[in-house]
Order: structure tokens, then C-alpha cells, then sequence
């Protein structure tokens, strides 16, 4: 069996997620922040953080991205074909959602991480508009999906990391898609018991 070592709402949603989709069995681990930094966890990884993705032959992968490309790869679900259009926009999506407004999110809901408390101000309010900017782009290229007519791990990925919005209500004005999207993607029965689960934690 699986095994996501995570916490509630956080970047592990996403394993999750997908391993529902995939009609995989898997334990979930609450990892909090202390024990991220114990000895025992950070021999699965070193790094200190969240998700790990246990396997079932016992070897361990970490960095959302790399969880994400494991499952989608080895259950052949939710990614588009190699060499295809598609590929190239659902590889886009990804990476750009993982290391622009993943790390604008970071800026805002931790900005203790980055600078001094009398700058917080001014590092939210940038990454807010650097966030602004993002969202339009995905506005613009739903389709309905983020590859088109063919739904991906890129959809369950921009579901989980627009949950972390601060202000869902100003995300959704004037992006009538991404709200439609969020919509369809929330009533999907995979998220629906993930999201029961953590909500019970």
C-alpha cells in the first residue's frame, strides 16, 4: 500500500488526489512541522518537508512534482501523451503552477520565511500582483480545462493550490472559467472524500 506523509490541506492533497483517481488503497501520515524536523522523518527526506510519497516496494519520492509525474506515469492516468500538444501545455501548466504560484502563495500565507515582519506588506501586496497577472493567463487558456478538452493531474494541482487563496471571492471576479472549473473539479468524487477525510483530522 501507499503511503503520503503530509498534513491537512497542504501540498500532499494532491498525491491524494491522484491515488483516488487511480483507485490506489493508501494510509495517510500526518506529518506536523516538529516532527518534519525529527530524526525519523528526515531520513525519508532530508529536506524537512512535506509530502513523501512511500510506495508500496518501500522507496521513497518527495517534491510535490516528482510525486505527481510517479503517479501519473506508472497508472498511466490523468497526462497526455508524450510528444503531443497537450503534453507540452499540461508540462507549461506544471511548472509554472509549481514554481510561480506555488512560491507566490508561500511569499503571502508565510512571508516569515522571506523577510522581516515590517515588510510583509510589501512582499504580500507584490506576490499578490504577480498572482493576479497568473490567474488572468489561466483564465485566458481554460478550455475547458488547463490542456484543453482533456482533463489532467495539472486540474487537480490548480485545484488544490487555489484553495490557499486568501480571498476566493476577488479570485473568482471576472474568471468565470476558473470559477466553472474549480466547480466541476470540487463535485469530483475523488476530491470529495480526500476533502471529507482531512476535514475529520
Amino acid at each position: 500500500m501507499y503511503k503520503v506523509y503530509g498534513r491537512p490541506f497542504a501540498g500532499s492533497l494532491i498525491a491524494e488526489f491522484l491515488l483516488s483517481e487511480a483507485n490506489e488503497k493508501y494510509e495517510f501520515i500526518k506529518i506536523d512541522y516538529d516532527t518534519s524536523k525529527q530524526d525519523e522523518f528526515l531520513k525519508k527526506n532530508p529536506l524537512g518537508k512535506i509530502p513523501v510519497l512511500e510506495c508500496p516496494d518501500g522507496h521513497l519520492v518527495f517534491e510535490t512534482t516528482a510525486i505527481v509525474a510517479h503517479i501519473v506515469e506508472t497508472k498511466n492516468i490523468l497526462v497526455p501523451k508524450v510528444g503531443s500538444l497537450q503534453r507540452d501545455l499540461y508540462n507549461q501548466s506544471m511548472s509554472m503552477m509549481s514554481t510561480s504560484i506555488y512560491q507566490n502563495y508561500h511569499h503571502i500565507n508565510h512571508s516569515y520565511y522571506y523577510v522581516s515582519e515590517e515588510n510583509y506588506d510589501d512582499l504580500r501586496n507584490r506576490a499578490n500582483e504577480r498572482q493576479a497577472n497568473l490567474y488572468n493567463y489561466i483564465e485566458s487558456i481554460l478550455n475547458p480545462y488547463l490542456c484543453g478538452e482533456e482533463i489532467t493531474a495539472a486540474d487537480f494541482y490548480l485545484y488544490m493550490i487555489s484553495a490557499w487563496d486568501q480571498d476566493r471571492k476577488k479570485l473568482f471576479t471576472d474568471r468565470p472559467k476558473l470559477s466553472s472549473h474549480i466547480k466541476e473539479l470540487s463535485d469530483r468524487p475523488s476530491i470529495k472524500k480526500v476533502i471529507s477525510n482531512h476535514s475529520s483530522l
